[in-house]
């Protein structure tokens, strides 16, 4: 089986994917050795350890270095509630305090950021660039550019109210994130393009788009997570 030029480890990784939901690949089963599976693909064990990494970074499969890789689950675990720490009721609460809070949010700082604030977001999107490059879920940047906004509304209460919880939202962006790994009509550059279109808004101070995009932007991970993880 030979796989095109782009994108080539997300290519083998839908294959692998749609393998394990089909029951081809069962829970439990150990794959092939790496260079096995590239040389099956027609690809270079680079390739091939991309693609295996995003199905380890979405829960489907375990690699036991000396052991192998093994297929882990047949859906990936989205959130972990065995601790009751983050239950599906509060997913959607911290979801709709992130509507009520970060649109608003948008708009204060694209009218109060400074050149400081514009250049930290600027990094945190670079740090998600490069998450995407690397085929690693970037929730890390993705919440340190939201604090930058709310550092940037120059209004220190609602900085606090979302650093109190910025735990939560972390983990909800992980969901999201894993979410849009896993889905093969997804892709991260979308939530990308979506922060990118944010942070041009507030960097022309545009308040009435900054607080459009920082909407659109929740609303689309709101939709991700019901659709995906039946937040009800």
């Amino acid at each position: 089986m030979k796989i095109s030029n782009q994108k080539i480890y997300e290519q083998i990784a839908n294959d692998l994917i749609e393998q394990i939901d089909e029951g081809k690949l069962k829970e439990g089963e150990r794959l092939p050795s790496i260079q096995a599976l590239a040389k099956t693909y027609g690809v270079s064990n680079a390739s091939m350890r991309e693609a295996l990494n995003a199905l380890r970074m979405i829960g489907l499969i375990e690699i036991k270095h000396g052991y192998g890789t093994f297929v882990k689950q047949k859906h990936p675990q989205l959130f972990d509630f065995s601790n009751h720490t983050l239950t599906q009721k509060r997913v959607k609460d911290i979801l709709e305090l992130r509507e009520a809070v970060e649109v608003k949010t948008a708009s204060l700082a694209s009218q109060r950021r400074t050149e400081g604030h514009l250049a930290a977001m600027y990094e945190a999107l670079n740090e998600m660039a490069r998450a995407i490059q690397n085929n690693t879920s970037g929730e890390e940047a993705d919440l340190k550019f939201h604090l930058v906004i709310a550092q940037a509304s120059d209004n220190q209460l609602l900085y606090e109210l979302l650093n109190n919880i910025a735990d939560k939202i972390q983990q909800t962006m992980r969901g999201t994130r894993h979410i849009y790994l896993y889905s093969r009509q997804k892709r991260m550059e979308k939530l990308f393009n979506e922060h990118t279109a944010i942070y041009d808004a507030i960097t022309t101070q545009n308040a009435l788009l900054a607080a459009q995009k920082m909407s659109e932007h929740l609303q689309e991970v709101r939709q991700t997570l019901v659709e995906n993880y039946i937040v009800e």
